[in-house]
């Protein structure tokens, strides 16, 4: 998942804002400093959104010098996108880690941003799992 950052410069510093999602701002003395802060801003943005259930807007393409592609962390994605798939088919986590043979309890971790880490085994067996034709889905 890549969202473009708008970053412009206002009075010595860089303020970046993410058009695709409201809120999510920050800013730095330097642009490499505005972008590193702009990952962290655009991570954590998505965590919230991810823990209270709200829709991640879908990121569109934009075009210009003050742009700049900002990439989600891959264990955030996977846990969205696991998430997605599982709600997509009208499943429970309960009912997921029961095909896994797992507790609600283990198979939640999958889903949390902040301590999923499967192996590709496992996320082979969640693709199984989720019925999904391939495993691509869960981290694309």
């Amino acid at each position: 998942m890549i969202y473009f950052a708008k970053i412009k410069t206002t009075q010595g510093s860089y303020l970046v804002e993410f058009p695709d999602l409201k809120g999510c701002m920050t800013e730095g003395d330097t642009l490499e400093e505005a972008q590193k802060y702009a990952k962290e801003a655009l991570n954590g943005w998505m965590a919230t959104r991810y823990d209270m259930e709200l829709k991640i807007p879908k990121a569109k393409k934009y075009h210009g010098r003050n742009y700049y592609p900002i990439e989600v962390d891959l264990q955030i994605v996977f846990a969205i996108r696991l998430r997605q798939a599982r709600l997509k088919q009208g499943l429970s986590q309960s009912q997921v880690a029961k095909r896994l043979g797992i507790t609600q309890q283990a198979y939640a971790k999958f889903e949390s941003p902040d301590s999923t880490n499967p192996s590709l085994k496992t996320i082979k067996k969640l693709a199984e799992a989720l019925e999904l034709g391939s495993s691509y889905q869960l981290v694309a």
